[in-house]
């Protein structure tokens, strides 16, 4: 699969727009989790030594801060692009990789992870849930179902799950494979979305949605009580 851009290409972009700025670099996300996909985008956090505007690039993630910003909790941080939350600095800091400067010490403690997860998952994946439930009954169950869709719904709150259980940030691969591991009786359904992210030539059907869903409300049933 091809990379749309390196990390090396993407810091000498920016080194040419923000000449001196740029002081550090932190890789996280796919590329750190073993888990990189045709569509997968280059997760960057970059650390500037004065406040700038950082220019959108197709297939880059960027988080940026402020020099200093990775030694702070992340609740005292104002990023100046993107988004900072627990779930990244416990990233950065136990899987994340430096390409530039000095590795953050990024200080955030587990409740305040495991919070942010049950949070998010209330908060956003929740009506989310709700609203694929309502239109899967409206679905022709003979038609393939849109697969960027259906393996955002079904792996993207397994990763949350397993990081309220155990503290590690974990791909969306692995923690599809974990959830059916622990709940044997979607693992047919579960495994196929592991399989069609990595690339394997996987119909998926609004069986593999409803699965996905019946694993949103077990996930869901389990943090919450």
């Amino acid at each position: 699969m091809d990379q749309v851009i390196s990390p090396g290409e993407y810091l000498s972009l920016l080194d040419a727009r923000l000449p001196g700025l740029v002081v550090g670099a932190q890789l996280h996300g796919s590329h750190v989790l073993d888990d990189v996909v045709f569509d997968s985008d280059l997760d960057i956090v970059v650390e500037l030594s004065a406040a700038a505007s950082v220019p959108a690039v197709d297939g880059v993630d960027v988080v940026a801060v402020l020099a200093g910003d990775l030694e702070r909790p992340v609740s005292s941080v104002t990023p100046l692009a993107g988004e900072v939350t627990p779930v990244l600095w416990q990233q950065l800091r136990t899987v994340g990789q430096t390409v530039r400067g000095t590795r953050p010490s990024c200080p955030v403690t587990a409740a305040e992870v495991s919070a942010y997860c049950r949070a998010n998952l209330v908060s956003y994946w929740k009506p989310q849930l709700d609203l694929d439930r309502a239109a899967l009954r409206t679905v022709d169950q003979r038609i393939p179902v849109f697969r960027e869709a259906v393996l955002w719904v079904g792996l993207g709150p397994a990763r949350l799950w397993h990081t309220i259980r155990t503290g590690e940030i974990i791909s969306k691969s692995r923690a599809g494979s974990l959830a059916a591991s622990h709940w044997p009786d979607l693992a047919p359904p579960l495994l196929d979305l592991v399989r069609a992210r990595r690339g394997e030539e996987v119909v998926l059907t609004p069986d593999h949605t409803a699965a996905a869903l019946d694993l949103g409300s077990r996930i869901l049933a389990e943090v919450t009580t």
